[in-house]
């Protein structure tokens, strides 16, 4: 399966309101989402629960960040409660289709670019703690986005395109695909005021 990169669509002011401020009907509220569902049913001996990760988040208690994981992957449900719909949310696959990704980027369209490292900047968020490994995350504030935006504005990939490189070459058009998705979600978070958070695990 290997590790993947998925984004969503944010407010980073809503979410800097919500974290600290003890709203109960929220925490509720994340518990009952399906991402935290997902999350919450790995959790493991020894490491701190992602309810009480979200707890710590959502009522400004301390962080445990030997467990920093634990509280990455709550703020990953809190990103998917309030994240606005991405049309792209095919995820990426790192070290196999971000490969692709860039060699095409650079040869059908002169953009140089290691797209893995431009979603997964690393940036510091919400004082969140660091983890050793994962999850890693990215966030691009509008400043990137215009830049990106200026980058791919010759980017044209249309669904025709997509379904003649389905028969010719699958890996191309998985990484045309991506590449058209990644652009959408750009434009997207411009059109709407909004910044792009990606993750990986």
């Amino acid at each position: 399966m290997g590790y993947n990169i998925f984004s969503h669509a944010v407010n980073l002011a809503t979410i800097e309101q919500a974290i600290g401020s003890s709203n109960k009907s929220l925490f509720d509220d994340i518990l009952d989402s399906e991402t935290f569902d997902l999350y919450s049913s790995q959790d493991f001996p020894g490491s701190v629960t992602t309810k009480q990760a979200l707890e710590d988040l959502i009522f400004d208690k301390p962080y445990h960040k030997e467990s920093a994981h634990s509280y990455w992957y709550a703020f990953i449900a809190i990103s998917a409660y309030w994240g606005e719909v991405l049309s792209g949310t095919h995820e990426i696959n790192l070290y196999y289709e971000t490969d692709f990704i860039n060699r095409y980027l650079e040869t059908d369209f002169g953009v140089k670019m290691q797209i893995e490292n431009t979603l997964l900047n690393e940036r510091p968020l919400f004082k969140l703690p660091k983890v050793q490994d994962w999850p890693v995350h990215g966030v691009l504030y509008t400043a990137d986005l215009l830049l990106l935006n200026e980058q791919f504005k010759n980017i044209t990939i249309t669904d025709e395109e997509l379904s003649e490189l389905y028969e010719e070459d699958e890996e191309k058009e998985m990484a045309y695909d991506s590449i058209r998705q990644t652009k959408e979600n750009v434009r997207f978070c411009l059109e709407n005021n909004l910044t792009l958070l990606s993750f990986c695990h």
